[in-house]
């Protein structure tokens, strides 16, 4: 069978959200065309008798929306995201007794427009956390966030074997630790991916034996006509 039409996973990324703002989990006016964008390029899949996924976070819900507004997601907290917010907090009231770098207070105070030196720094933070370094009150340790994120795959995977297509909307740490774990591929390639998944982007794996191989990952094919392509 073409790869075209052969059942598989499909990871999309939320929309872009509103970095900078007083409420980050809502979708921009850009975030909204980003994921009808993708319904789009979708289209024939979801027609498809597809299961459809996505975690609790608004930007979640309203990507869903935007992208496939005649299906009900199957909505689940294992597939939320870890919070940024409060890594990164740590990580700067840790970074002396951890050894991290700790970025300038303005680039900390404007991170929509200082993006590009807060990715090159947050594999940093992502490698504490993983290791078990860096802990946060509010946070779950990296362990408990990779055990809820992997939960679900084996319904995916009864989903497909029956030749259903499954569809999930998540976040771009989830999405990363999914592409990396599954496809046996590392934590380098998780803070890699982490930091580079362009908002509303699609990452597609099939099941390989009693694993699984990827397709795309972090495509965004179907935004650059219209100049849709953002990271945060």
């Amino acid at each position: 069978m073409d790869a075209k039409h052969c059942p598989r996973l499909v990871l999309v990324r939320h929309g872009q959200a509103s970095l900078g703002t007083q409420d980050y989990d809502r979708l921009s006016d850009l975030g909204q065309r980003q994921a009808g964008q993708t319904g789009q390029r979708l289209a024939s899949l979801l027609a498809n008798e597809t299961a459809l996924w996505s975690g609790t976070h608004r930007r979640h819900h309203q990507t869903v929306a935007s992208m496939a507004p005649n299906l009900e997601a199957r909505v689940v907290p294992g597939l939320d995201e870890f919070s940024t917010f409060s890594l990164v907090r740590a990580a700067v009231v840790q970074a002396e007794q951890l050894g991290l770098r700790r970025p300038d207070d303005a680039i900390l105070a404007d991170p929509r427009t200082h993006l590009s030196r807060l990715l090159e720094w947050f594999p940093e933070v992502l490698g504490a956390w993983q290791d078990g370094r860096l802990v946060a009150d509010d946070i779950d340790p990296w362990p408990a966030f990779r055990h809820r994120v992997l939960s679900s795959v084996a319904h995916w995977r009864d989903e497909v074997a029956t030749g259903r297509s499954v569809v999930v909307v998540s976040s771009a740490g989830v999405i990363s630790t999914l592409v990396a774990e599954l496809t046996g591929s590392g934590l380098g390639l998780q803070r890699r991916l982490a930091v580079a998944m362009y908002n509303a982007s699609i990452s597609e794996l099939y099941p390989d034996g009693d694993g699984w191989c990827s397709g795309v990952v972090n495509c965004v094919e179907h935004l650059e006509p219209d100049c849709l392509i953002t990271l945060a």
